[in-house]
């Protein structure tokens, strides 16, 4: 079903991030629903072409450059890795980085293309909170399934862009399943290294799909 299909997904990120108040006019906080907006029809439009239909790895490589512009990745992966942050070397730090993302956008790419039907609406937007944060609330409908709430949580950065930092589907936070099952492996392990090996054996089997 599309919903598990999505529940697979990343980008994304933790409801504990917190930031100074931001005072914030109306406008600016529907500029987090139009990021999405813009995003989805693009990513949409864009893969059901057949040259990307085709073309897997092309597929990827679009979809990377989506999620880096509403997606802070380096925020995320140390978000999902939690604690365990500061007893990850810099050179791990960027090793976890690296894969994590690319096991993401694969997945997510993979989503997409696989139900090209699915269409999205918005909820009306309402945000009265001045507090550098949203939700973007959308409903994901694919033929024949039943629809499925997606919820966006994003916040505005240091830099006066909205970023996703964690998405909700069908109530389930993605990157809190991620960090919850990184954490036990490493407590298991007693190395991040482990995870890092865990995602590259990951990626390594996808690209081995995605070519055979």
């Amino acid at each position: 079903m599309f919903h598990r299909q999505l529940l697979l997904l990343l980008i994304p990120f933790f409801s504990f991030i917190t930031l100074p108040p931001v005072a914030l006019a109306a406008e600016d906080v529907t500029q987090a629903q139009q990021i999405i907006e813009d995003s989805s029809e693009q990513i949409k439009q864009t893969l059901k072409q057949p040259a990307y239909q085709n073309d897997f790895d092309k597929s990827v490589q679009f979809v990377d450059g989506i999620v880096t512009k509403f997606a802070d990745m380096t925020k995320v992966s140390q978000l999902v890795l939690g604690k365990n942050i500061h007893k990850a070397t810099p050179e791990q730090r960027q090793r976890f980085i690296k894969e994590f993302q690319t096991l993401l956008v694969r997945t997510y790419t993979r989503a997409f293309l696989d139900y090209k039907d699915w269409t999205i609406t918005y909820t009306p937007y309402r945000d009265d909170k001045d507090d550098g944060r949203t939700i973007v609330k959308t409903v994901v409908r694919q033929p024949g399934q039943q629809p499925v709430d997606v919820n966006y949580r994003m916040l505005l950065n240091k830099q006066g862009d909205w970023k996703v930092y964690d998405i909700i589907i069908a109530g389930v936070s993605l990157i809190t399943n991620y960090r919850t099952s990184f954490n036990q492996e490493i407590a298991q392990s007693g190395s991040i290294d482990s995870v890092i090996q865990m995602l590259i054996d990951k990626n390594s089997k996808a690209v081995t799909r995605s070519k055979s």
